[in-house]
Formats: C-alpha cells, structure tokens, sequence
C-alpha cells in the first residue's frame, strides 16, 4: 500500500473561490445540484482566462461528480472532508482518492 499524499495546496481567485462555496451544502435533490455544479465548473473553465482557475474548477468538478453518484451516508462524509478541504485552499482530489468505494 503506497501512503497516501499530503494534499496540494489550491488557490484560486476570489471569485472562483465564491463561486464553488455556493455549492458546498447539503441539498434535498443531490444529484440535480452536484450535476449542476459539475455543469457550472465546466463553463467557467471554459471561459476564463486565468489558468489557476481553471486548475482549481478542474478539481471542484471532479469532487462535484463524486458527490453527485454518492449514496447519502457517503455523500454527507465526503462532503464534510471537502469543506475542510475548501476552508483549506487544499485540492479536493485528496480526499476524493482515500473515500471509500464499498456498496
């Protein structure tokens, strides 16, 4: 078993760093708001200029697809790794690679 990497730091800018925290919340129709978060990061990385922010929507939308195929006991752990993550500036795919994978 390899260890587990320390997480990367992840910075972006102030606007990019807002726009991921509206989604960072618990939500009664998960998979319809993470998949729109997945869609939101996806066109903004589509139309910034700023390759730091692309970077870090590039992350966010992997942690959002996780999140959106989660089962509920899943989804409320992973999403608690990834607001310490986010409260962080850390990379969220630190977390998304030590979450466990059972059914």
């Amino acid at each position: 078993m390899t260890p587990a990497r320390p997480p990367e730091p992840l910075t972006a800018s102030p606007r990019a760093h807002d726009l991921v925290a509206q989604f960072l919340v618990p939500t009664d129709s998960p998979f319809k708001e993470y998949l729109r978060a997945t869609d939101y990061c996806t066109a903004v990385m589509l139309y910034t200029e700023s390759a730091t922010d692309r970077k870090y929507f590039a992350h966010w939308r992997a942690a959002f697809a996780a999140l959106m195929v989660s089962n509920a006991t899943e989804r409320m752990r992973l999403l608690k790794r990834l607001r310490s993550d986010f409260k962080q500036d850390r990379s969220p795919l630190t977390s998304l690679e030590s979450a466990p994978r059972g059914r």
